[in-house]
């Protein structure tokens, strides 16, 4: 069995001591991480395969010209010309919160060290949320770490990609925030009379929410809506203007006269600032209005702001939406994508999408 102890430094970081025997009865030896997770995969992986067998995997120093999964990361995001800053720093996060080691030589990892790591990380709860992570989240991970192996197997620092083909926790499909057209009437009177018609272009159109308050009022025309641009996050996760999720994103909207209307007096900058002129940001939105309302009209739990997506694409099908034509309104990426959220909603029959943007105009005047 292995331990670990948890010692301050006098810089004032935690290192991480996995203290284990490499042989039966041996003396007890020690190898140390920065990170609690990473400290919990190499003492997993001793109980697994031996303290010897784990050492040397770690230790090899012939070895060493070899990059690791971090140095793999590295190459990938620099090479990578099309991917944003703000990704690779996501990329870093994502990969340093896996708890796989990073400082392991890649060509030392076969498939057992991956899904030793799946088994592991499903087990591990969040001193954060003290739940084990989601399937999604741990099926994110992987395929990062898969696309990474990927790499070095093309740069031909390893023979294969060991990740690919691993057993991954089941899929979850949590049920959709759906709002009635009641709840949704009800949440649009209590919102804060600023963002009201935020709040009904998110109702009206779908939109992503970095979409919506990124547009600009030369994006609106008399009954349409160009989407051009979106909030990323950027290296530090903080907000940067940036082209829109997907290819497909990239897209014109057609809408009412009337819902145009709604959005107020032309101006020359964002269709949607706050009290001091500025773009509005999701947390302050959510903590000062968003949340409020809600608990107004007594939805509780508080759905997220993303609930006003479900609802327009779930209004559009009900109505007769073609799924195709929804999935382009949505913006997404591929029409598997909308089948695969939205499919169970889709009625008999179809008919245009319009028909969603006039019926609110005849909710709004009920």
């Amino acid at each position: 069995m292995a331990s670990i102890q948890h010692r301050q430094r006098a810089d004032g970081t935690v290192a991480h001591r996995v203290m284990f025997r490499e042989r039966p009865g041996g003396t007890v030896v020690s190898e140390t991480f920065d990170t609690p997770e990473q400290a919990e995969y190499f003492k997993a992986l001793v109980e697994r395969i031996g303290g010897a067998a784990a050492r040397a995997k770690r230790g090899r120093a012939e070895e060493r010209k070899i990059p690791t999964l971090s140095g793999v990361l590295e190459d990938y995001t620099t090479h990578a010309h099309d991917l944003t800053a703000g990704t690779a720093a996501e990329y870093e996060r994502v990969l340093g919160r896996s708890g796989i080691d990073t400082d392991l030589p890649v060509n030392l990892l076969d498939r057992s060290d991956i899904e030793g790591w799946v088994a592991s990380r499903a087990a591990t709860v969040s001193k954060k949320t003290k739940r084990t992570p989601a399937p999604k989240t741990i099926r994110n991970e992987h395929g990062l770490i898969s696309t990474l192996l990927s790499h070095a197997e093309a740069r031909g620092w390893v023979q294969s990609n060991v990740a690919k083909g691993v057993r991954l926790p089941a899929r979850t499909h949590p049920e959709l925030e759906l709002l009635t057209d009641e709840e949704f009437l009800a949440l649009h009177a209590a919102i804060t009379p600023r963002y009201k018609p935020l709040v009904w272009l998110l109702g009206a159109t779908g939109l992503r929410w970095g979409e919506a308050t990124a547009l600009t009022w030369r994006d609106v025309g008399k009954d349409w809506i160009t989407v051009r641009q979106a909030w990323k996050h950027d290296e530090k996760h903080g907000r940067v203007l940036g082209a829109p999720k997907t290819r497909r994103a990239s897209r014109r909207i057609v809408t009412t006269p009337a819902v145009i209307a709604m959005l107020g007096d032309r101006g020359d900058g964002f269709v949607f600032t706050n009290s001091r002129g500025d773009s509005v940001k999701h947390s302050t939105f959510w903590k000062s209005h968003w949340k409020p309302a809600c608990l107004e009209v007594g939805l509780a739990p508080v759905p997220g702001i993303h609930a006003l997506r479900h609802w327009a694409a779930s209004y559009m099908l009900a109505q007769g939406a073609d799924m195709f034509e929804v999935s382009r309104a949505l913006g997404h990426a591929d029409i598997s994508t909308t089948s695969n959220v939205y499919g169970h909603l889709v009625p008999s029959r179809t008919r245009p999408t319009q028909t969603h943007a006039a019926r609110l105009e005849k909710l709004l005047t009920a």
